[in-house]
């Protein structure tokens, strides 16, 4: 009697610091997770602008037609003002007809080929508009729709 009290009682040790030491990795592996993914620092997005949809046939033998809406994330409040401006807003939608033009349907048939489109807008873009305490004032273009026919 008294050797299954003794194995009674020593499993139930084994089972408590089993349990309590799974319990311990748990939360320490939990909390550096956490850590881990809290570490990260995200810029806030700038002030939006939106310059409005477009409409566009595309170059090439086919008959493709791009229709997107298209908003600029600004570096701060002045350069969404400078960008805002009723002269440089013009000059915005004239350069982004301009550079969808020369695309074909093939360009904009993947996510790659219109992140690369994007990035080309926001590379004309910066290097026309005037730096804002000398940095480019569009930090990144958005695309609020894009319909590729």
């Amino acid at each position: 009697m008294k050797r299954i009290i003794i194995f009674i009682i020593v499993g139930l040790v084994m089972f408590g610091v089993g349990f309590g030491g799974g319990l311990v990795m748990g939360r320490s592996m939990a909390s550096s997770d956490v850590a881990a993914s809290n570490g990260k620092r995200v810029a806030n997005p700038g002030p939006i602008v939106s310059v409005g949809e477009f409409t566009s046939n595309l170059a090439g033998s086919g008959r493709h037609v791009v229709s997107f809406t298209v908003a600029l994330e600004t570096l701060n409040v002045r350069a969404a003002e400078t960008v805002n401006m009723a002269g440089w807003l013009l000059r915005i939608k004239n350069e982004i007809l301009l550079i969808v033009k020369d695309k074909v349907y093939e360009d904009l048939t993947s996510a790659e080929g219109t992140l690369q489109f994007a990035e080309e807008i926001k590379k004309s873009l910066n290097a026309q508009l005037p730096e804002i305490g000398g940095e480019v004032p569009v930090v990144r273009v958005l695309f609020e729709t894009f319909v590729l026919q």
